[in-house]
């Protein structure tokens, strides 16, 4: 177990060549975002930027990229087909529960039929990120649960089948990935729950990164998180193990393992715990994995400067009032810091 220094992280920043464009810089697809979440589209796409990725590409619903188009002009939209959820109003008089009407309404679930649209970024880009607000939605047994009210019932599986559809499609893939949020919940569903199992097992692709919490990693290896917090170096690097996968575990000293090695980092505060923040990190590791660091690099360079970036902005607004978004405007900050540092050389 190592604890990550300022020295070596600045070891790890990659280069920038005057002689360059934007395909220089890696292109991040980042698969993000749901009607309400679209926050987390936007934080995790501009943070890959503010790190250096020379061109980032939002894939989400047509509001999603709407919103997001709204608030910034650098980030590519990619627009994928919806489907609306339909819903079979019930009479609560009749024990019967006889059917008297169909309606629908518009979720923005995207269509797994999206995947195949997604097929030339998946080609073209050179790191993919996935999950931060993608709400995965509710599952057909959730909302046919004998517990939900009999005045309607949905007729629909939210974002499940978009996520499986997109996961298939990804295993063969030799591109960095990052999954984060509810990706990370729709796999421990799948591994551990779900009765909808492929014809071939499911297995993370060989060059990810997850970013679970506590919580996400609990399910993820089906243990108690109290469990977890016990003992986080040695659950963090179990699952990069049994999952063939680097681990973030998030949280006070952030974990990071690769299965064999574990790295402490030491930056970051309380100013972090607050939402959005998560979705920053995502888009942090995925610029630096464009740039062509290796996915365990990316991880520990973001991680750091994800933290200091933190710390800086709690010097400047109080840890009470750090906001996501502000995260933003620290990344730079924090990158100059690190860049006053010579390096060494491992």
């Amino acid at each position: 177990m190592q604890t990550l220094t300022k020295e070596y992280i600045t070891s790890l920043l990659p280069m920038r060549p005057d002689n360059s464009h934007k395909a220089t810089f890696g292109h991040v697809l980042n698969i993000a975002g749901s009607m309400h979440y679209r926050g987390a589209a936007y934080l995790s796409s501009l943070s890959a930027l503010r790190t250096g990725a020379g061109y980032v590409t939002l894939a989400s619903s047509p509001g999603v990229c709407q919103s997001v188009s709204a608030l910034t002009p650098n980030i590519v939209m990619r627009p994928l087909p919806t489907r609306p959820v339909i819903y079979a109003e019930l009479s609560p008089q009749m024990t019967d529960s006889v059917c008297i009407g169909l309606q629908s309404i518009d979720t923005e679930s995207i269509d797994e039929k999206a995947v195949i649209q997604l097929h030339d970024l998946l080609e073209k880009a050179s790191v993919i990120t996935v999950g931060s607000g993608l709400s995965i939605g509710q599952s057909k047994d959730e909302f046919n649960d004998s517990t939900a009210p009999l005045s309607s019932m949905a007729i629909a599986e939210g974002n499940h089948g978009f996520f499986l559809a997109l996961l298939g499609a990804l295993q063969t893939r030799s591109q960095s990935m990052v999954f984060d949020a509810d990706a990370l919940n729709f796999i421990s569903h799948f591994l551990h729950h779900s009765p909808r199992k492929p014809q071939t097992p499911l297995h993370l692709p060989k060059n990810s990164i997850i970013t679970p919490h506590p919580k996400e990693l609990a399910r993820l290896l089906n243990i108690d998180v109290e469990a977890i917090q016990a003992d986080r170096v040695h659950y963090a690097t179990e699952a990069a193990k049994q999952l063939n996968t680097i681990v973030l575990l998030k949280g006070y000293h952030t974990v990071i393992s690769d299965g064999e090695y574990a790295f402490i980092n030491p930056t970051g505060n309380n100013a972090l715990a607050k939402a959005g923040s998560g979705d920053v990190l995502t888009g942090i590791i995925g610029g630096f994995c464009a740039q062509g660091l290796s996915p365990l690099n990316a991880t520990c360079l973001g991680v750091y400067l994800h933290g200091l970036a933190g710390d800086l902005a709690a010097q400047a607004l109080s840890e009470y009032s750090v906001l996501a978004s502000d995260l933003l405007d620290y990344i730079p900050k924090a990158i100059k810091q690190i860049t006053n540092v010579k390096p060494i050389n491992v």
